[in-house]
């Protein structure tokens, strides 16, 4: 641990706080931090407000717009970086992966961390909508980043070894949850027959393709049962289907959606089987289930590595698995009670924000250290 002086970390993140990958992966570990002496400052790539005004427009322009604004914005972060020991770089410097920003930030100060919960080796976080994208975009950015940081954050086995071409000093820290804030305050008591409802939470963007695998096992289900589905969200640009499915859609709030979340009797998370969805870090199952929430998740990435089959949740690989599994915690509200409550101590005990920030503040000591070698 570093005594002899404060640590002083440049936090550059994708988004403002108000986005769950750059809360979750720096913001929230902000108060942890200063408890192991490192000084931290946070530049999110466009600052709030405008980051909202522009990314959630339903305008192409301003969309457009928004990557406009990165680039000033980004040379202005890279050159305040030379005044910081230890630069953090959460999932890339710009989302669209301009050439050349990589080679100016190692200028401007070649000790930094690389932090991803995502899959994005070999892509680009988001691709240009015009012709000569590939002569301004690196799609190789991720790999050469990687490869030149004193360490490698990654948040679930996948991106481990994706990783790990690339570096050897990769340390693996999942996307942890605040287990004192994410637990339930008033759980609604069993009264009867009532509507079982199910619950999922998500950017609306991400809707309608984790949904496609299990809209029809939806509409079986509740052509079969008394359910309602539960979607707290913030729309994306793609809107919602749901025919023959009685769901309520909620505006997702930072201040509200853990009390939202209190009504959910069964938590769900599909994913499609392909690499995106293998790189995904699990977590709103891992929010559901420090609620206490039982869950049914798809059988994909770590999803596959958090849940323990029939113990603290159910894993699904086929409609018919989903309607199986759906049905038997509509049916029994002891297991559903069984199970939730084994999920809670699972989070608490290995997925905590607790647990996670003793773990993240020695990764920044140990490569803002002198002694530390560069991995690549």
């Amino acid at each position: 641990m570093i005594k002899d002086s404060r640590l002083r970390v440049l936090f550059l993140t994708l988004y403002p706080e108000t986005m769950p990958s750059s809360r979750l992966r720096v913001y929230q570990y902000l108060p942890y931090l200063e408890e192991f002496g490192i000084e931290a400052t946070v530049c999110p790539a466009v600052p709030e407000p405008l980051f909202s005004r522009l990314y959630y427009s339903s305008s192409k322009w301003m969309y457009l717009l928004y990557y406009a604004a990165e680039i000033p914005a980004n040379i202005g972060r890279i050159f305040k970086s030379r005044r910081f020991d230890l630069v953090f770089i959460q999932k890339g410097i710009l989302s669209m992966n301009l050439r050349g920003f990589d080679r100016l930030l190692e200028w401007a100060n070649p000790r930094f961390v690389f932090d991803l919960d995502d899959a994005v080796f070999g892509k680009n976080i988001v691709e240009l909508p015009w012709l000569l994208s590939g002569v301004f975009q690196d799609i190789d950015q991720t790999k050469k980043i990687s490869s030149r940081a004193q360490a490698v954050i990654v948040g679930n086995n996948y991106l481990r070894e994706l990783a790990l071409e690339h570096n050897k000093n990769v340390s693996l820290i999942p996307t942890p949850v605040d287990t004192n804030r994410f637990c339930r305050q008033g759980r609604r008591q069993e009264k009867g027959e009532r509507e079982i409802v199910i619950g999922w939470i998500g950017l609306g963007g991400t809707f309608t393709v984790h949904f496609l695998p299990i809209l029809e096992v939806l509409r079986k289900v509740a052509h079969r049962y008394p359910i309602r589905l539960k979607i707290i969200t913030r729309p994306g640009k793609d809107g919602l289907a749901l025919e023959n499915v009685p769901f309520d859609l909620v505006p997702w709030s930072y201040d509200t959606e853990v009390a939202e979340m209190e009504d959910f009797d069964i938590g769900i998370m599909p994913l499609p089987n392909d690499e995106w969805a293998r790189g995904k870090c699990g977590l709103k199952l891992l929010q559901y289930m420090s609620m206490g929430i039982p869950s049914v998740a798809s059988n994909v990435g770590m999803n596959s590595e958090i849940i323990d089959e029939g113990i603290d949740g159910f894993l699904a690989s086929t409609p018919a698995e989903w309607t199986e599994k759906l049905s038997r915690l509509i049916e029994d509200a002891g297991l559903r009670a069984r199970m939730g409550e084994a999920a809670r101590v699972k989070v608490v005990e290995n997925y905590s924000l607790e647990k996670m920030a003793p773990r993240f503040a020695e990764v920044l000591e140990q490569a803002g250290s002198y002694e530390t070698i560069h991995a690549s």
